[in-house]
């Protein structure tokens, strides 16, 4: 059983100090995903969100959860309503296709946040939270992300008490330390650095929320490419060098030149994909007489295969 968290507590996973004695019995191994960037909207699912699926799915087995949660986050968005509803439909559809393809309809559940908003439970802790992050309202890129900072915290709440998320997944850029503690003077030194990540959520959660046993895991966020950018794992923007899920891997990684930040990309879905995939679903045979890139990109084909049913 620890052979599982023990490549997670390698790099690149990062986690909270005490989550490696931690049992979730009963509880849910809990993740989102989003429509859009804080600039656009996303095309689709990336490649990389094969890395937050499996990953949670390894923390599952871990942590003897009982299930994992996956969150589309659907509601604060600046984008026409008619692409927020496609979007939707679209990530959906996919979700459920690959829950179908890999035989997890026991233990992956499905959320999306607009249909919880209009609760009155809900509406309870959006109101609980802006009362306690009032004091920032001052902050510069507070005025300009608050209010999304607050519906992901109230989000991150609710779940945590109406389904029993106890581990949440996230992704980091860099080796920032988990904070076990968030006062307010490291309140505001997170918001004047204005770096929006799953770890800028977490650690906010943290000062309004001191008391919860939630405890945070995350992987690396998606990298450009290209440019080396990085990114939420799971959108894609038309301005990214990065595959989607729907994409051919093969074809799609046979255009991009060679570099330090392709081959850095590979590595991390060799540690975030194929280890977590041959750890759940067993090893996955490739030729010996092939190089260790093409082998990669074998066994990247094959998950996205079998993933999509293609």
């Amino acid at each position: 059983m620890r052979q599982s968290i023990d490549n997670i507590a390698k790099s690149p996973y990062y986690l909270s100090p005490q989550v490696k004695d931690y049992t979730a019995k009963g509880e849910k191994i809990y993740f989102g995903t989003g429509l859009a960037s804080s600039k656009e909207e996303s095309l689709g699912f990336g490649f990389e969100l094969l890395s937050t699926v499996l990953t949670s799915l390894a923390l599952m087995r871990e942590f003897e959860a009982e299930s994992v949660l996956h969150e589309i986050g659907t509601v604060g968005y600046n984008i026409p309503e008619s692409l927020r509803g496609r979007l939707i439909a679209e990530q959906l559809e996919l979700v459920m296709c690959m829950i179908k393809n890999l035989g997890l309809e026991d233990v992956y559940n499905i959320e999306t946040s607009h249909s919880y908003h209009g609760t009155e439970y809900f509406m309870d802790i959006l109101q609980y939270v802006k009362t306690k992050l009032d004091p920032f309202y001052n902050l510069q890129n507070f005025q300009s992300y608050g209010n999304y900072t607050i519906i992901q915290i109230a989000q991150m709440k609710y779940l945590y008490e109406t389904e029993d998320a106890g581990v949440k997944l996230g992704w980091i850029v860099g080796n920032n330390p988990i904070l076990d503690n968030v006062d307010q003077s490291a309140a505001v030194s997170l918001i004047k650095q204005g770096r929006l990540s799953e770890y800028y959520f977490d650690s906010l959660y943290r000062y309004v929320f001191p008391e919860d046993e939630f405890y945070f895991v995350y992987i690396p966020a998606g990298m450009d490419m290209v440019s080396g950018m990085k990114y939420a794992p799971y959108t894609v923007t038309k301005s990214q060098n990065r595959p989607l899920l729907t994409q051919p891997i093969r074809e799609y990684l046979s255009k991009i030149p060679d570099s330090y930040n392709k081959r850095r990309s590979l590595k991390n879905y060799e540690k975030t994909i194929i280890n977590n995939w041959e750890c759940l679903f067993g090893e996955i045979k490739t030729s010996e007489y092939i190089s260790n890139q093409e082998r990669l990109i074998d066994k990247l084909e094959y998950i996205q295969n079998r993933v999509l049913g293609t």
